[in-house]
């Protein structure tokens, strides 16, 4: 079982954290991949992204890719009004209102990027994953601070607030994940910790992961609400 997980920056391709996770619950092994080996470089665009992570899935075997950001915007008839179900059932702090509206709005380039690489992932195959999910391919939005919530343990603070990832490298390694490098970034920690939903929802189905939100839809041309899905402590097949 094999999955990839991405810790989505906007800004500079160099700012994302990239893991490509390995085997099962409680034995995974991770492998870190540098954007630039990709050829990515310089100011990311989704359409190039979403060619390079495909290439990346399909020679590591992937079956899922998992991306921190956000697949879409709120449903124009949803009771919240700021923000979608799944983030506020996450506890979110970025939120996706009607299409182009963010909280706060220095998010808004962040979110149009993510929700710009779901449509192009999706356009090539690989669509939002769904309640209806059955093993097929599949894009799937992750949130690593929820992810080490779920899994009970003390999410990781920002980058600016990290002096060291080794008490969360500890705490993976006690998760069996093995082959962490010895320094990685802040990004691709968190790459890999929300990764872990993706090798439980391969291994234990649906049941197996913490999924909070609403199937994705299709609104006058805007993808809207969605999962996200993140990895829990105590799992069971389904």
């Amino acid at each position: 079982m094999t999955i990839l997980s991405v810790d989505l920056a906007s800004r500079r391709y160099r700012d994302n954290g990239i893991a490509v996770l390995h085997g099962e619950w409680g034995d995974a092994r991770c492998e870190i991949i540098a954007p630039e080996s990709l050829g990515l470089r310089d100011t990311p665009d989704p359409e190039r992204y979403a060619d390079a992570l495909l290439s990346l899935a399909a020679t590591a075997g992937a079956r899922l890719i998992l991306l921190d950001g956000p697949q879409g915007w709120r449903a124009e008839r949803s009771e919240l009004v700021h923000q979608r179900q799944c983030e506020r059932a996450s506890h979110a702090p970025g939120k996706t209102g009607l299409p182009g509206i963010v909280k706060p709005a220095s998010w808004t380039r962040m979110a149009l990027f993510s929700v710009a690489l779901f449509d192009a992932l999706h356009a090539r195959g690989w669509p939002r994953f769904t309640s209806a999910w059955g093993g097929a391919p599949a894009a799937i939005e992750s949130f690593p601070t929820q992810a080490w919530r779920s899994l009970g343990l003390a999410a990781m603070p920002g980058r600016a607030n990290t002096e060291s990832t080794a008490p969360w490298l500890r705490q993976l390694a006690a998760l069996g994940v093995r082959a962490l490098p010895s320094s990685p970034s802040h990004d691709e920690v968190q790459a890999v910790v929300a990764g872990l939903a993706g090798i439980q929802l391969l291994q234990f189905g649906s049941s197996g992961v913490d999924a909070r939100g609403s199937d994705p839809l299709l609104e006058h041309g805007h993808w809207r609400e969605g999962w996200i899905v993140c990895p829990i402590s105590g799992v069971r097949e389904s």
